[in-house]
């Protein structure tokens, strides 16, 4: 990194009136985890070799006997986080090993680098470009509980239709199905959702809109302009945290949880993108299928052939396929299409020029690693495109009609995960993909199939509440 850089953030640090550095660094399950150093005290060569932390207390992170890791932070983004009592700058932290200085094989952000650097080299793009959906819930009050003789969840929110009989409410809660674009102030959380916003942009995220989704009890959606792929999962984790403390402050409960409440909308975190060479989107071809190059193409069966392995990393939770179920609001199929919302992957009508063209990768979910899920699609597009995949030739469609309508026959389309059991199964069959160029290396995704292992038996010895209810009395 050079000293000029570097000089730059010490003076803007003093400019601000810093008293606090915050290193911050995701771990393999996404958790946004951080050491705090004050100013007065920071060691003049922080940006060159990092402070020490012991890796082994972290799931899958390093062993016991090989534990300590350094933090370097990257004084490329700067976060001046609203929420710390002292004026506080973030910094995303790089993790590296102690002994040679260089970057850790299980590093999340190390991983995406080195995908984001094999696009480049491979010559096919010079950048890929993404921009996430936050789709996620905001409730009144939120519990659960877990023990012997005992489990339960129970939430709260004044959106929810039985509301009506709270005097609270005052009969504004949404008379229909559908809280799709609710309109203040039966949209009860416009306010909320644009001070979320408010400090995105001061965070130097560029929020398309926001709006009420589908779900009546609370859930919303935010959205946001596309940046290159490094700065896109920052965004992510600086998103999810400014979501997170702004929903705490109006008293809220927030959750990016694929299904929180039965018989609701699911939340996802759709993945738009597309790529660029020289300046120039490569994903247009004004001949091809709604407008898709041979190129795209190429990526979308790389991404369709890989989903069932890539769902370990987009959906990583036992959680998630709740919601990948049929006819609630998420793909289930292996297909890609125009404005199907059912398919995995659309190209939205509204996005067929060449400066326009990107395609959406509607599977993924908020609980996932935005680096190892981001850094995962990347692979299999980059798979797809040095293999010259063709999803036509490989049974994904393009599919333009709603695949769960009644009477479609769906016995020849290739079907999703049904569990996160299936998806690891899947990840462990297939990985020589993600393995290409020594990105994903072998003892990173043997740790997390481990780790994700053992939140799946979690389940093998617990009744679900509502076995009681099905079986109790028989």
């Amino acid at each position: 990194m050079s000293s000029g850089i570097i000089e730059a953030v010490q003076s803007k640090l003093k400019e601000k009136g810093i008293e606090e550095i915050d290193i911050r660094f995701t771990d393999l399950l996404g958790y946004w985890r951080h050491v705090t150093i004050p100013v007065a005290s920071a060691p003049s060569d922080l940006f060159l070799r990092g402070v020490g932390f012991d890796g082994s207390t972290l799931d899958g992170m390093s062993k016991v006997e090989s534990g300590d890791l350094a933090l370097v932070p990257d004084p490329r983004r700067l976060y001046f986080d609203p929420f710390a009592k002292k004026k506080t700058v973030a910094l995303f932290g790089d993790i590296v090993d102690c002994v040679t200085g260089h970057p850790y094989s299980r590093d999340p952000r190390g991983i995406m680098k080195k995908a984001d650097s094999l696009l480049k080299f491979s010559g096919i793009a010079s950048d890929s470009y993404w921009a996430p959906e936050f789709e996620f819930n905001l409730f009144d009050s939120a519990k659960f509980w877990n023990g012997s003789g005992k489990a339960g969840y129970e939430f709260t929110s004044i959106e929810n239709p039985g509301s009506s009989e709270n005097a609270e409410s005052h009969g504004l809660v949404h008379p229909t199905h559908s809280g799709y674009h609710a309109m203040f102030p039966v949209d009860s959380l416009h306010d909320v959702r644009g001070d979320m916003a408010s400090k995105m942009h001061d965070a130097g995220i560029q929020v398309k809109y926001h709006h009420h989704e589908v779900g009546r009890w609370g859930q919303s959606e935010i959205e946001v302009n596309f940046s290159p792929m490094l700065m896109s999962a920052d965004n992510v984790m600086i998103t999810k945290h400014i979501i997170k403390n702004v929903a705490l402050e109006n008293n809220l409960a927030s959750t990016f949880m694929p299904k929180p409440i039965p018989g609701e909308p699911g939340n996802g975190m759709h993945f738009h993108l597309y790529f660029e060479k020289s300046g120039e989107r490569i994903f247009y071809d004004k001949d091809g299928y709604c407008s898709l190059s041979s190129t795209a193409r190429s990526a979308i069966a790389g991404i369709l052939h890989h989903a069932r392995a890539l769902c370990a990393f987009t959906n990583p939770s036992v959680n998630s396929y709740r919601r990948l179920v049929p006819n609630q609001e998420a793909p289930v199929y292996r297909f890609f299409s125009g404005p199907n919302r059912s398919a995995a992957i659309r190209v939205p009508a509204y996005a067929r020029s060449p400066k326009k063209m990107r395609f959406e990768y509607r599977v993924a979910d908020g609980t996932c690693n935005p680096y190892l899920a981001m850094g995962a699609m990347l692979m299999a597009a980059i798979d797809g495109i040095r293999k010259e995949m063709v999803p036509e030739d490989m049974g994904f469609g393009p599919i333009d009609e709603n695949v769960f309508a009644q009477g479609y026959d769906t016995s020849d389309l290739s079907r999703l995960p049904t569990s996160l059991d299936e998806a690891l199964d899947s990840l462990d069959a297939d990985r020589e993909f993600l393995e290409s160029d020594d990105v994903f290396t072998p003892d990173l995704i043997d740790a997390f199939i481990g780790i994700k292992r053992k939140e799946t038996d979690l389940f093998k010895g617990n009744p679900h509440p509502l076995e009681h209810k099905l079986y109790f009395s028989l």
